[in-house]
């Protein structure tokens, strides 16, 4: 293969191909797959050709891995075709010129001013993630939870945080836009809460942390409609598992997938005949299941036939052995993955 600044050449029997001769449609399905950086380091000052084409590129993907990028040669030329952005650094950074992006991913936490840039600078933003925890998140007076849930970004119909806490009287207002969440909380009062403020919410994944705190009262409160998946992640918790999984099915009765993953509970290992009562009352039209939990391994494979008339969609049942280094493993599921 020769390369030189105009053309790469791939000699062989049949003769030579160069990238002259390539048509223009297949740069641009290749370009689509390249970020906005490499798009300009690789093809910019190749030649006219590469140049046009360059300037006619929408919705590309950038990454911003140092402050300084954001005001580099590649930003600035792309900066008005920007559709997804991901800013892989915790110090603060400059939407003003990336007025077209409707997916931001951040390496942190936001604090409360560069919350109020996204408000102000991506007025059409439709994904907002958030990698991990912010060592400073504590500190923050006002969290991206705080203007994802008062509709600062009424276009958002994505949203993954970090960790959203309880208050008895939360300031939201109702969020219509939001589709698909992802959270972690440290007490269950806020599933309802979120389940209120977002109506239209169709998928949800809520991880609790180790030390989560189950309501002594747990208030009332109607149905939500929308949801159809839900995702649990649940850490070692001294609580049951199925007074959890009750809790929380009860307030969305046309849920059609339910996963939970789990470790090990205090409470003692699952009751199936249990869960499955739960299933039946409270998510009638439930069509995709999946549970894997660590177990003491009191459950037998002895009564796998009677445990699978318990409900329709528990069709395998296996225990994963106990090793040196984890516990058994109680797995139940449907017949088909989940999505």
């Amino acid at each position: 293969m020769l390369l030189n600044e105009n053309k790469i050449s791939v000699g062989g029997a049949l003769g030579v191909l160069t990238l002259e001769s390539l048509p223009d449609e297949l740069f641009y399905d290749i370009f689509y797959y390249l970020s906005a950086q490499d798009l300009y380091d690789g093809f910019y000052n190749l030649n006219y050709r590469f140049r046009s084409i360059l300037a006619t590129l929408t919705n590309l993907y950038s990454e911003i891995t140092i402050k300084d990028e954001t005001n580099s040669l590649a930003s600035r030329y792309f900066a008005s075709r920007i559709v997804a952005l991901s800013i892989k650094h915790v110090e603060s950074f400059d939407l003003s010129a990336f007025s077209t992006i409707r997916s931001l991913t951040l390496l942190a936490e936001p604090n409360r001013e560069q919350c109020q840039s996204i408000q102000r600078f991506l007025p059409h933003l439709e994904q907002l993630v958030t990698c991990k925890s912010s060592t400073r998140h504590f500190s923050y007076s006002t969290s991206a939870s705080h203007f994802v849930f008062t509709n600062a970004y009424p276009f958002l119909r994505s949203s993954s945080l970090n960790l959203v806490s309880y208050k008895d009287e939360q300031s939201w207002t109702h969020v219509l836009s939001l589709r698909f969440l992802s959270i972690r909380i440290i007490d269950l009062r806020i599933y309802p809460q979120i389940l209120r403020t977002c109506p239209s919410l169709v998928r949800f994944q809520l991880e609790f942390k180790n030390n989560f705190q189950l309501p002594k009262l747990f208030y009332r409160f109607d149905s939500h409609s929308s949801l159809r998946y839900l995702h649990l992640r649940l850490h070692s918790t001294p609580y049951s598992y199925c007074l959890i999984t009750a809790l929380l099915l009860s307030l969305v009765p046309n849920l059609r997938q339910f996963s939970l993953h789990g470790c090990l509970s205090e409470a003692g290992d699952i009751n199936i005949e249990s869960l499955a009562e739960i299933l039946h009352q409270h998510v009638p039209h439930l069509d995709h299941f999946y549970l894997t939990m660590a177990i003491q391994q009191t459950l037998s494979t002895n009564n796998w036939q009677k445990m699978r008339q318990l409900h329709s969609l528990f069709h395998r049942l296996t225990i994963e052995s106990p090793t040196p280094h984890s516990l058994a493993r109680l797995t139940i599921q449907s017949k088909k993955n989940l999505i």
